[in-house]
């Protein structure tokens, strides 16, 4: 049985643990996945939106450059790159692009969950599959995403990816 197989089955076994444990003492729970990650966050009795890991905070609402407004949850943010001058922040799939700069985002979010491979790029470490000297591979509910990294960046951002995996 290889590693991730027995993985999966052990966690399913502690999620149908506490799932009994919860409904044997009747409290009311709700299951959510958290990050875009494998995690799943348990939310008693209604008390939390969210859950309170670093990776998810307050949303943030911006104002695209076609002049809508969205809000944007941190924990959905797949990677930022900057384009066109303008930074286009993906999310599940698609695509917002914002005149707000590189330097607001990296002001604005977590140092802990984003860090940037390249000086074009802000990358979620939640979805970070794979890093080499020439770019970084995300994926994201079955679909691919893949940046470059820069010479002088790479070592730092592989840094900050071993420290989130503690």
């Amino acid at each position: 049985m290889s590693s991730v197989v027995y993985d999966v089955a052990k966690k399913d076994e502690i999620k149908a643990k506490v799932i009994k444990i919860l409904n044997d003492n009747e409290i009311s729970f709700e299951l959510t996945n958290c990050c875009g990650c494998e995690k799943i966050c348990i939310d008693l009795n209604g008390e939390n939106e969210r859950c309170n890991k670093p990776c998810c905070s307050e949303d943030i609402i911006v104002q695209t450059s076609n002049k809508d407004v969205c809000r944007i949850h941190p924990s959905e943010i797949i990677y930022i790159a900057i384009e066109n001058r303008k930074s286009a922040v993906y999310v599940d799939g698609k695509r917002i692009e914002t005149n707000l700069s590189l330097e607001y985002w990296k002001d604005t979010l977590n140092p802990k969950i984003f860090a940037q491979p390249h000086s074009s790029y802000l990358v979620n470490l939640c979805y970070v599959e794979e890093v080499t000297k020439d770019f970084v591979k995300m994926k994201c509910k079955g679909k691919e995403y893949l940046v470059y990294t820069s010479t002088r960046k790479v070592s730092d951002f592989k840094k900050a990816f071993l420290e989130f995996g503690k």
